[in-house]
């Protein structure tokens, strides 16, 4: 199981190192988004005359190529802290000096035509490049802070690598739930999770598996913080005060009359009232979505929100989802274990259920890393998690279906959300530690991260 490969903490295996001499640079071709090309190329050559060069090209190319989905810099006086998130985990690099530091700044600054003197205001920027064979997208953003300057690095593919709720993590038995209700008819779906978690995600990939192409979809979004496009969804956007008023906006979209309306936000009462109207008496359809930790939160926040139409709300609901991220174990090196009675009791699994759990496996702490006669050895880790144990992250959902006996405890126990999740439990609803124990069970993650899951709520 261990070999001859020592771990690296957040880079990549073979990347290269900051400070080497005589490094072979990665193939990374900055690609500055919102300038024209021959500016472009200009601060391209420029910058790559500048000493920081190297290692400002060698901290995005390591970041990318060891699946780092954001990058943090914090400058202060004594130099940077480098960290990359990797799978929703922080893993901090060596620290830079501050000469290195600030010339790897004042490269990125100066490939993306920012200023790279200004250390205070805030400055944005874009940028393309392919990495690997994949288009990316990373977004720049600096700002100057109490201790420092603080920049933060975001780093995305140009098209999704999740399509599918299955390729998010979504059991086949709950897929096929969902989609039902999805699709049904003369109803509400709301779509929910905590912010940071993946919601726009989920969003996006719920509306995807919705059935577009028998029936007309149309959504009326806010232009300041519309949604990608959606194939089949017709976008329709308001900008406050400026043309027409949302109000406007949203009965010339139902003088086409669409089939289902998809709302980011009900925006307000009145748009609310009248996608109640559009719902309960003209056979329509409507999805919409909330910030909140769980199903029951989502629904209490959203009749919160619309006091006056609350009631009527509840009855036409059919289900909320909401997911919280997780990390998924190495298909590679995970580790089967049998486990006893006794934890499988503590998780309310029956004896006899289930035969294995998985774990991660972890390289050795270094103190361990040596042979009978004390000397320091080397070890192999695991090529595709890099010695973490961990390969990506999915979401743990859980499907709050909501009947007609679901409705009436909402209404009766709506000033009390606990005794709403109580109900549900003994209907049978499945929460997120279930849901999280059914994971483990298949083999997806391990118990550490359910509890980790658990105990962040």
């Amino acid at each position: 199981m261990f070999g001859k490969k020592k771990a690296k903490p957040a880079a990549s295996e073979n990347a290269p190192q900051i400070g080497a001499e005589n490094v072979v640079l990665p193939p990374l071709e900055v690609k500055t988004i919102g300038i024209g090309k021959d500016e472009a190329q200009g601060l391209m050559i420029a910058s790559r005359q500048l000493p920081g060069y190297p290692t400002a090209i060698i901290l995005l190319a390591n970041a990318i190529g060891g699946r780092a989905d954001r990058i943090l810099m914090d400058f202060s006086a004594q130099g940077a802290v480098v960290r990359y998130r990797i799978d929703g985990n922080w893993e901090g690099l060596p620290p830079l000096d501050r000469p290195t530091g600030d010339a790897a700044l004042v490269v990125m600054k100066k490939m993306l035509g920012l200023n790279p003197v200004e250390r205070k205001a805030k400055q944005e920027a874009k940028f393309a490049t392919n990495f690997k064979d994949i288009d990316w997208v990373v977004s720049f953003m600096s700002a100057g802070v109490p201790s420092g300057e603080r920049v933060l690095i975001s780093i995305d593919t140009k098209k999704p690598t999740l399509k599918t709720l299955t390729d998010l993590g979504m059991r086949e038995a709950m897929v096929t739930t969902f989609r039902g209700l999805l699709n049904g008819n003369q109803g509400i779906v709301l779509v929910s999770g905590p912010a940071g978690q993946g919601l726009p995600t989920t969003w996006r990939v719920t509306l995807e598996a919705a059935d577009k192409y028998v029936r007309d979809f149309v959504s009326l979004e806010n232009k300041a913080d519309a949604d990608p496009e959606i194939i089949n969804v017709t976008q329709n956007f308001f900008v406050p005060g400026v043309g027409d008023a949302p109000e406007a906006a949203y009965e010339k979209i139902l003088l086409k009359q669409p089939d289902v309306l998809v709302m980011p936000s009900l925006i307000n009462s009145y748009i609310a009232e009248r996608t109640i109207d559009q719902v309960s008496k003209q056979s329509k359809h409507a999805i919409t979505r909330m910030v909140a930790v769980d199903a029951v939160d989502a629904v209490i926040k959203l009749l919160g929100t619309y006091r006056s139409e609350a009631k009527d709300l509840v009855k036409l609901l059919t289900c909320v989802i909401n997911q919280r991220l997780i990390r998924r174990l190495c298909s590679n090196c995970k580790q089967p274990f049998q486990p006893t009675p006794q934890l499988l009791q503590k998780l309310g699994i029956p004896a006899g259920r289930v035969q294995k759990l998985f774990q991660p496996t972890f390289p050795p702490p270094p103190e361990e890393r040596v042979d009978a006669k004390g000397n320091p050895i080397e070890i192999e880790i695991c090529k595709k998690c890099n010695g973490r144990g961990y390969f990506g992250r999915m979401a743990i959902f859980e499907l709050l279906i909501v009947d007609d006996e679901m409705k009436k405890a909402i209404l009766k126990y709506a000033g009390t959300p606990d005794e709403i999740r109580k109900f549900a439990k003994k209907k049978g609803h499945l929460g997120f530690q279930e849901e999280g124990i059914l994971a483990c069970a298949i083999g997806d993650t391990s118990l550490q991260e359910v509890q980790k899951m658990m105990a962040s709520k």
